[in-house]
């Protein structure tokens, strides 16, 4: 096994209603394998005190080049989850000088046509998930505090404008010049193994793989898979 410097620092992004506390048990896997890994809240989310005016990839984004050269990091690995994925791509195409030279990405979404979006805005509903979804309401609760119910009305309103204001085509994915790793669980119903594997098609240097036995969630997806999957890919 080569020196750990030589290692890229393995960044974790997570996803919309997420916090950087979803990734506690995968960094454990990764820090005992001899990764260094960092990973931070979106403004609006988790801990984080900043409350932006609107949600939008590109403020997400802003938010990843902030903690980037806060921390003078250089040869970044990215793991994103869902959105978190999606704002790595993002920043890669849009930040002149990003440091992030491999992006692994778990169930995230690229198809934002109308008809997509309208199948999920009914769950980010916080009225209709605390009456269906109590336990899942909870939650996002204790995760984000009292501002729960406006993260998921933000939210809601960055999905209806996303392929307006800050969607990514064809033409963008063409451009990439690194190793991207698009993961799919083999039980997500948000996000299709077509919308996957078209978005792959398109980028030079792109794999995609499928994770056994995973939903969408973070929490509900094969850690142990995906584990290994991020080891094979750095190490």
């Amino acid at each position: 096994m080569s020196e750990i410097k030589s290692h890229p620092i393995v960044l974790f992004l997570h996803g919309a209603l997420g916090t950087s506390l979803d990734f506690n048990a995968l960094k454990d896997i990764l820090e005992e394998k001899g990764l260094q890994t960092l990973s931070f809240d979106f403004s609006g989310h988790g801990k984080s005190g900043v409350w932006p005016e609107e949600f939008r990839i590109d403020l997400f984004a802003r938010d990843l080049d902030a903690f980037l050269n806060k921390h003078h990091l250089k040869n970044v690995a990215v793991f994103g989850h869902s959105m978190g994925g999606y704002v790595a791509l993002y920043h890669k195409l849009n930040f002149e000088n990003s440091p992030l030279s491999t992006i692994m990405t778990y169930g995230t979404k690229f198809n934002w046509s109308e008809n997509a979006v309208q199948k999920e805005i009914p769950m980010l509903n916080p009225e209709h998930l605390a009456e269906k979804f109590p336990n899942h309401a909870q939650l996002l609760k204790e995760k984000h505090g009292e501002r729960w119910k406006a993260l998921m009305r933000s939210t809601a309103h960055m999905m209806q404008n996303l392929e307006k204001l800050d969607g990514l085509n064809r033409d963008d994915f063409m451009d990439f010049d690194i190793p991207v790793m698009l993961m799919l669980g083999d039980q997500d119903r948000m996000v299709s193994c077509e919308e996957t594997n078209l978005t792959a098609s398109w980028i030079p240097h792109a794999s995609v793989k499928t994770i056994a036995h995973s939903k969408h969630e973070l929490e509900r997806a094969n850690i142990k898979e995906i584990s290994e999957v991020i080891l094979q890919e750095l190490t």
